[in-house]
């Protein structure tokens, strides 16, 4: 229902449009973290070498399964503001970073959690807030100081990282053939900017052929141009091309 408060001259004046309602304090609280734990709920059990995909189905009957967290978030049409917020932070932990989706929506879950036991106890939010963020600089200081720097020689070591991202998804059979070409690609695209490496991932197309399996999967060193030949004759493959760039579409068109 709509809400009303009367101004000094007596005036009602409605403050939330029609259906709208206003929660409080402990309530809000209440609501907002039963929210956000929901949300981690359904991505935890897909967390792990033990985790379970999801079949997602949507409004046209679409079906995806996927163990993804960011996928699977990406899927659901969340409603909830507080919910809302979780999937915004799978959505951002996978353009920074490209992995660790699921891991950090069930860790701020977890924090919450926890948020709500001190919430009951008359500890202030704002005071929680404070210590989460120290606890987070002092998790910083801490993961610095175990991290290992790895030489961009170390090509078995870069190769071991790749394999660990792909052990919980669906080609993990497959991880040491992909691991060798992902370490090879990227690095035949990164950049070397003083000490540290720059990589920008566009660098890299990833085309998909329908057709064949995993294993056919094959880094070229070059550019793969995904289009209908227009004529027969024309050729499939071209090495040591001299290159054109025309700033026009180049299609033929029927008279």
């Amino acid at each position: 229902m709509g809400m009303q408060a009367t101004s000094k001259g007596n005036m009602p004046v409605v403050l939330l449009k029609e259906g709208g309602s206003e929660t409080k304090g402990k309530d809000a609280q209440k609501n907002n973290i039963a929210a956000s734990k929901i949300v981690a709920e359904i991505v935890h059990t897909s967390l792990g070498p033990r985790g379970m995909d999801k079949m997602l189905v949507d409004s046209l009957g679409d079906v995806t399964i996927t163990n993804d967290g960011a996928t699977i978030l990406k899927e659901i049409d969340v409603q909830h503001p507080a919910a809302k917020m979780l999937v915004e932070i799978s959505k951002t932990t996978d353009n920074e970073v490209g992995d660790g989706t699921t891991s950090a929506v069930v860790l701020a879950g977890a924090l919450l959690e926890n948020a709500e036991s001190l919430i009951d106890q008359d500890v202030h939010p704002t005071i929680i807030v404070d210590g989460y963020r120290k606890a987070a600089r002092k998790a910083k200081q801490f993961l610095e100081s175990i991290s290992d720097t790895i030489s961009s020689n170390d090509k078995n070591m870069l190769n071991k990282i790749a394999k660990t991202s792909m052990q919980t998804k669906l080609v993990r059979k497959d991880s040491d053939q992909l691991a060798d070409i992902i370490v090879k690609s990227v690095l035949a695209v990164a950049e070397k900017d003083s000490e540290s490496y720059d990589v920008d991932i566009d660098d890299i197309k990833v085309e998909k052929k329908a057709g064949g399996s995993i294993k056919d999967s094959m880094i070229v060193q070059g550019i793969v141009l995904d289009k209908e030949i227009v004529h027969g004759g024309m050729p499939r493959k071209i090495n040591e091309a001299k290159i054109a760039l025309i700033n026009t579409a180049l299609e033929s068109y029927k008279p």
